[in-house]
């Protein structure tokens, strides 16, 4: 039983690499198209043995934490405003209802306009796309909080500051660290579109210090390498996967009051 647990999750998984090469081996796939899992396995050690694939990892999480950070910082603190004041409320959530439908691939030809092709556009790209999602979060969590508690605290005569930071704060956190978890993996497609923004012909030079794993999967698939832009897609999933087990432990340690009171 204890074997079983460790094998049955994988088990899926190779059906699909097995089934995967034995259709590129028998031509059903045609090889010129996709590569076969053991292509894509030695391909995955050279680019990481030459030093590139880390290159383009590197640039790509550069890019994804400053524009999620700067996103989700933002819309954390206008969200909150928002949520604790009617006259703010009033006064920007118009503005950012209507702007909130507005797909974040949408904006890439303003950014261009206003920051051109470098770097800051893609960072943008990415904190607008963390931003809308954290912020409806956020003012949802402030506003959905249990009016009960808001009273009892009344009744002990809390200070606005010390219901905010007691009451409020803690039941908006929950709604607050989903949106984040949203956010995150929202990110990561849009690393692949703000990378694409500048796809261009760049130097061997250029392309070892790394461009990003986006330019990695595009270039790939324009020059038919699909070996390359397997190996992109899978170092993609990897790094997700690892940024959102971050997030989800940071998550466990901001609300372990929770987890104590569905204890108990």
């Amino acid at each position: 039983m204890k074997y079983g647990r460790v094998l049955l999750p994988v088990l899926f998984p190779l059906f699909l690499l097995g089934t995967w090469q034995i259709a590129v081996e028998v031509g059903w796939w045609p090889r010129t198209l996709i590569a076969t899992p053991l292509d894509v396995l030695k391909d995955f050690f050279v680019l990481l043995s030459s030093g590139e694939l880390l290159a383009h990892s590197r640039v790509s999480l550069v890019r994804l934490v400053e524009g999620f950070f700067l996103g989700s910082i933002a819309a954390v603190l206008i969200g909150s405003m928002v949520g604790l004041s009617k006259t703010v409320e009033r006064l920007l959530a118009p503005t950012f209802q209507a702007l909130s439908p507005i797909p974040p691939p949408a904006w890439i030809p303003v950014l261009i306009i206003l920051f051109g092709i470098e770097e800051l556009s893609k960072v943008a790209l990415i904190a607008i796309g963390a931003f809308i999602i954290v912020y409806v979060n956020t003012f949802q969590g402030f506003r959905s909080t249990d009016q009960k508690l808001v009273e009892l605290a009344m009744t002990f005569q809390k200070s606005k500051r010390e219901l905010t930071l007691s009451v409020l704060l803690p039941s908006a956190l929950p709604s607050i660290m989903t949106g984040m978890r949203i956010a995150l993996g929202l990110s990561w497609i849009l690393l692949i579109a703000s990378e694409l923004i500048s796809s261009k012909m760049v130097s061997e030079a250029t392309r070892m210090e790394g461009i990003g794993l986006g330019w990695l999967i595009y270039d790939a698939r324009r020059f038919g390498r699909p070996d390359d832009m397997i190996v992109g897609m899978i170092s993609m999933g990897i790094l997700g996967k690892a940024t959102d087990m971050l997030t989800e432990y940071f998550e466990k340690r901001l609300l372990r009051w929770r987890q104590v009171f569905q204890g108990a």
